[in-house]
């Protein structure tokens, strides 16, 4: 996913996220510095630990997203913008002078990695990367995806400068090829509701099982530690809606 129309609002619809953002802070506090947040996007995240005292490279392949980031990064207090540094890069192949002691994928992003080709590499990747007692870090959604195309209207935000934006999503399965086709649409629209823009995001994401995951983590020599169902830390069960994977170098 480029998020070509997307970066602009991606920060207003990143405030419900403070499960998964105490979540990262706790284990970026339980592993120290320094952290690799893969799909750094504007850096949310990163961010809140560099404020937590964690120092943080973020990798973001698309442009817009980084534009972002560098944006705030440039009208961030300076002990918190030594702290980061944000690199174009692609997580499913990439080669950089450090080891970490703990390496994040937050928001589903794993599953923009669409072929096992690329999954493997981003695997191969972070371990390369880690630290031999650090901890790879991802959640994938497991729930029923819809499969009709249909839109269904996430949530609204107002806009600093007035009015607010909508965003939707339409999700279809492929299940012969184990991909979600997903478009994110975003309504601008005035306090009365008269739409004055519509931006458009498109991706294919991977469908994904915990099988899935555990076998390709198995293929690189990971393995399992935890295995979590919310961010606050319940136990992953069968009936669970997303799988987040606290994994380990073997």
């Amino acid at each position: 996913m480029a998020y070509r129309a997307s970066a602009q609002f991606y920060d207003l619809f990143a405030l419900g996220k403070e499960e998964e953002l105490a979540f990262y802070r706790n284990l970026a506090q339980e592993a120290g510095s320094p952290a690799l947040e893969l799909g750094v996007g504007t850096g949310t995240f990163a961010f809140a630990l560099a404020e937590d005292g964690i120092t943080v490279v973020g990798l973001e392949q698309s442009r817009e997203m980084l534009q972002e980031a560098r944006k705030k990064l440039q009208k961030a207090p300076p002990e918190i913008a030594r702290r980061l540094l944000f690199i174009a890069g692609d997580m499913s192949d990439f080669q950089l002078d450090q080891e970490f002691r703990i390496v994040y994928v937050p928001s589903g992003s794993f599953q923009c990695l669409n072929t096992r080709k690329h999954q493997l590499g981003c695997l191969r990747s972070v371990k390369a990367h880690l630290h031999k007692e650090g901890s790879f870090v991802f959640d994938i959604w497991v729930g029923e995806s819809d499969t009709s195309g249909t839109w269904r209207r996430l949530e609204t935000v107002s806009l600093p400068e007035g009015g607010a934006v909508t965003r939707s999503i339409s999700t279809r399965v492929q299940e012969s090829e184990k991909l979600i086709d997903t478009v994110l649409r975003f309504d601008v629209h005035t306090e009365d509701g008269r739409i004055t823009d519509t931006f458009y995001d498109w991706s294919q994401l991977a469908l994904l099982t915990v099988e899935d995951v555990k076998f390709l983590l198995a293929e690189s020599l990971f393995q399992v530690e935890t295995l979590y169902s919310t961010f606050t830390r319940k136990p992953w069960t069968p009936e669970s809606d997303r799988a987040i994977f606290v994994a380990e170098p073997i």
